[in-house]
């Protein structure tokens, strides 16, 4: 009898915690977790007069000899890629617009923000749009960047609780499972970049874990106006909410002086001036840019997603996807997919189908599951592989060790003079996105081809009408997918094979999944049955 006497207060003190608990929960669920939004004003670029700027004296009598086309280059090689970056920071003299996914703390990173902060000082007015969902270990970077003058910095689609991020996954997961992932760099209005490049190691050569295999365009003229314009939809929509609005400075002791001296100490190392060195070694961006620049320049369509498509209000029309197909062309002869997380759906792969059934050369690269830095996908893309390949479809999965001869000609330089671990540098994951058709069209951007991107995310990309690069992303393909995946047969049982070349030329026949243990091959398969397949 005490003993039960004793207990009932505290039972009735636990129902009353709970009861307070569900309250709370089900009060903070009842609205939404974003922050209350301070208005701001509209800004946009083109009301920055640039057309006295050295990178315009450079576009700008292009433009009039190509009206309503787009030149464009390809940054195929990831030391280019850099050196393109810097250069283009370093020649601004009014304006830089960047919207970044990811933005990171680390090598390249940090080369770039100081790139930034010497812009800034010399009058140019920088506005950096990261997606929230990666800025938790930059945010006080960010608010001590955002103390100069000339430096705005926003996060897309924030976190409202701050240092207990889960509890906005629980409480509005809807919002949060979708994500800015779109990728541009503009400068002085001139000249964009877009692709699959985040500002981070692995997409520069100089990771110690592993290097992302990418492609990003060098876009101006009409194309590269309809970039601008998409920054200025995110900048100024209302889930953009200024780093200073968001994050408490007292939570950090960073300030820009201090973080400005860092950065020149970090420029100063000598691994990283050796690996600056390599970057601009040839000066090859600087020459093109000043002395034989030689756009290409074509007809071409920027497709992507709207602000809205984040609050899932955007009409079909809005969407990427919807863009894509519409833009275009019926292919005749061959479809290159180059995606590095593939999942067609049901309907897609049914397109695929028709058209190989049709005898149309369709061909997917993809990444293996040992190159795959999500491995969840990859459970979503192999419950289709069968299908396809009995339907004529080519799959190709990207190796994560090529061999070392196909690997970045700069790769022991690096290795030696910028210390980056050579197992790092030999370790590759496919991330590039894009896509050619009958050696006519060719797409670059930030798409996968996957639910994440076609309903969830938001992505930008452009269609390039043009044949010679069509011609040369098939011919590369030719030549290349040997060197660097697995071709995927069928053997008679109908089960698949892994085909590899190694360096002799020889086939080698693989007739268990590359680089998966039993029991990750167990756990992809009961994950290909979850109905998570939308949400991935």
């Amino acid at each position: 009898m005490a003993n039960r006497s004793s207990s009932a207060p505290f039972q009735n003190i636990r129902h009353n915690l709970l009861w307070l608990s569900c309250a709370f929960v089900l009060t903070l669920s009842g609205c939404s977790t974003l922050p209350k939004q301070i208005e701001h004003p509209i800004q946009m670029a083109f009301e920055t007069p640039t057309d006295q700027t050295s990178l315009a004296k450079i576009v700008l009598p292009l433009r009039e000899k190509y009206p309503q086309l787009t030149g464009y280059h390809v940054l195929y090689d990831p030391l280019e890629a850099l050196a393109a970056r810097i250069y283009l920071i370093n020649k601004a003299e009014k304006s830089l617009d960047l919207q970044y996914y990811i933005w990171d703390n680390d090598k390249i990173g940090a080369l770039a923000l100081h790139a930034i902060i010497r812009a800034a000082d010399r009058g140019v007015k920088v506005r950096l749009l990261v997606d929230d969902n990666n800025a938790k270990k930059m945010e006080g970077i960010y608010l001590a960047l955002d103390q100069h003058v000339n430096i705005d910095i926003k996060l897309y689609n924030p976190y409202r609780f701050r240092h207990y991020r889960a509890m906005d996954m629980i409480l509005d997961l809807k919002r949060i499972n979708r994500r800015m992932h779109n990728k541009s760099f503009i400068a002085d209005n001139q000249i964009s970049l877009i692709g699959g490049r985040n500002m981070s190691n692995q997409y520069y050569n100089v990771s110690d874990n592993y290097q992302f295999s990418d492609v990003d365009v060098m876009l101006v003229g009409s194309a590269s106006d309809e970039i601008i314009h998409s920054f200025d939809e995110y900048w100024n929509d209302d889930y953009a909410y200024s780093v200073k609005q968001l994050v408490n400075p007292r939570h950090y002791t960073l300030r820009y002086e201090s973080l400005k001296q860092q950065l020149e100490q970090h420029d100063q190392e000598a691994t990283v001036q050796n690996y600056l060195d390599l970057v601009t070694r040839s000066k090859a961006i600087e020459q093109w840019m000043t002395h034989s620049i030689n756009f290409d320049w074509v007809s071409a369509e920027v497709v992507k997603d709207a602000p809205s498509k984040i609050k899932d209000r955007a009409s079909k029309e809005e969407h990427l996807n919807f863009q894509l197909l519409t833009h275009l062309e019926k292919p005749s002869s061959s479809v290159d997919i180059i995606s590095a997380y593939f999942v067609p759906e049901q309907s897609g792969a049914e397109k695929l189908k028709n058209l190989a059934n049709d005898g149309i050369q369709v061909r997917v690269l993809t990444n293996s599951f040992k190159a795959n830095d999500v491995p969840v996908v990859h459970a979503f893309y192999a419950k289709y592989r069968e299908d396809l390949l009995a339907n004529n479809v080519q799959l190709y999965e990207f190796l994560a060790q090529p061999e070392m001869e196909n690997l970045n000609t700069h790769t022991q330089e690096i290795s030696k003079k910028a210390k980056v671990s050579m197992k790092g540098l030999s370790r590759s994951s496919l991330h590039a996105k894009l896509m050619a058709l009958d050696e006519k069209q060719v797409f670059i951007g930030s798409f996968n081809f996957d639910p994440r991107s076609a309903y969830l995310n938001t992505e930008i990309g452009v269609i390039l009408n043009s044949p010679p690069l069509a011609r040369a992303v098939h011919h590369t393909m030719d030549v290349n997918l040997s060197k660097y995946a697995y071709k995927l047969v069928l053997d008679a049982q109908q089960n698949i094979q892994w085909h590899m070349k190694n360096p002799q030329g020889e086939t080698q026949i693989l007739k268990k999944e590359p680089g998966m243990k039993w029991y990750q091959r167990a756990a992809m398969k009961i994950t290909s049955w979850l109905p998570i397949e939308g949400f991935m």
